[in-house]
């Protein structure tokens, strides 16, 4: 896996998972602009969200950008459809669209081919590609932890998908500022997330040595995710697009304790 989907990868994880974060469009600089080579890139992105009490949100969306490679702005498509669903420009030209459970026979769905088509300057200029989407990872809510224990470490769990092409998941662990700082007012005002990328096995222990960045009383997340990456380029105006999927499942925030 290269580095572009490493980053699209946890960003969507953040954005999704992480509470105190806006939209991926208004607080992630898109590495498009960034790069000496030109990127779009459309995003299906798949999080759960639980806890010991019986919580299973799920929250399912395409988020989308396309730059000019003259002007380096942002810039929107003829048309988006994913699914048949067709995802319409906001007022910055990204795309953003978060699907409704339920409400639509078009929703993406864990474990399958999503149609994704592009229509550029016109009809001759359109291409389609099925990206996969991975498996839920969710096995059983017990699995899940309630509390950190830096001393005792945190055994994970979850299903393995041996259609993930990549072979890994992602592990992310990450900070609630405001949260940790109600708790105890003399906890840090920041602490980098840390990222382990470990083989898609359905197991993994996270070590005292894992979880040494966060004190006692502070409150994380944990997020654990798996994607896939494809590419193609628009027939005539030569956009050259990514097209990535992430599934992820993370907890509520968690109190660590010694």
């Amino acid at each position: 896996m290269n580095k572009p989907l490493l980053l699209l990868l946890g960003a969507g994880c953040m954005v999704s998972c992480h509470k105190d974060g806006d939209s991926l469009a208004n607080t992630w600089t898109w590495f498009g602009t960034q790069n000496t080579a030109v990127y779009n890139y459309v995003l299906i992105n798949a999080n759960q969200v639980i806890n010991k009490a019986d919580s299973n949100e799920l929250h399912i969306g395409v988020s989308a950008a396309f730059i000019d490679s003259t002007s380096r702005q942002v810039t929107a498509v003829n048309a988006l459809t994913v699914n048949n669903q067709q995802i319409q420009p906001g007022v910055d030209y990204t795309y953003n669209y978060n699907y409704t459970p339920g409400s639509s026979k078009d929703l993406p769905l864990f474990g399958t081919d999503v149609n994704v088509t592009i229509r550029g300057t016109g009809d001759d200029d359109t291409v389609s590609r099925s990206v996969y989407l991975p498996k839920q990872l969710m096995r059983l809510i017990s699995d899940y932890p309630d509390t950190v224990h830096l001393k005792l470490g945190v055994p994970l769990s979850w299903s393995p998908d041996k259609d993930n092409t990549w072979g890994n998941v992602l592990i992310q662990l990450f900070y609630y500022v405001d949260l940790s700082k109600k708790v105890d007012s003399t906890l840090p005002g920041k602490i980098n997330t840390v990222s382990i990328t470990v083989p898609d096995n359905g197991n993994y222990f996270l070590s005292p040595k894992d979880l040494e960045l966060f004190p006692i009383h502070a409150i994380i997340g944990i997020t654990i995710a798996r994607g896939t990456q494809n590419e193609a380029i628009l027939p005539l105006s030569r956009k050259h697009i990514f097209y990535f999927s992430s599934a992820s499942v993370s907890t509520t925030p968690l109190p660590v304790r010694d």
